[in-house]
C-alpha cells in the first residue's frame, strides 16, 4: 500500500508507514552529501534531524527541504 506525499512541491507515492528517513532514502536525498546542509519542515513545522527516523509520514503530508539561515 502507498501514501502520497508532496516533497518540495512534487507529488510522490511512498510506502505506507514510511518515516522521513525512509522517504529521503527512496527519493535518493539521503545519499546526497548536500542533504546534511538542509533542514526538514513537515507540514510547515521544523523537524529536528534526531527525529527523522521516528517521524512517521501520513497521506498528503508536505515535506520541504530548507536551507538553514543564521541570524535571528
Amino acid at each position: 500500500m502507498k501514501i502520497n506525499i508532496t516533497f518540495n512541491g512534487t507529488s510522490h507515492d511512498i510506502a505506507t508507514d514510511s518515516t522521513i528517513t525512509q522517504a529521503l532514502a527512496v527519493l535518493t536525498i539521503a545519499s546526497n552529501t548536500e542533504a546534511n546542509k538542509f533542514v526538514i519542515a513537515l507540514n510547515q513545522t521544523f523537524v529536528p534531524r534526531s527525529q527523522y527516523s521516528s517521524t512517521q509520514l501520513q497521506d498528503n503530508d508536505e515535506i520541504e527541504l530548507l536551507s538553514p539561515m543564521a541570524g535571528g
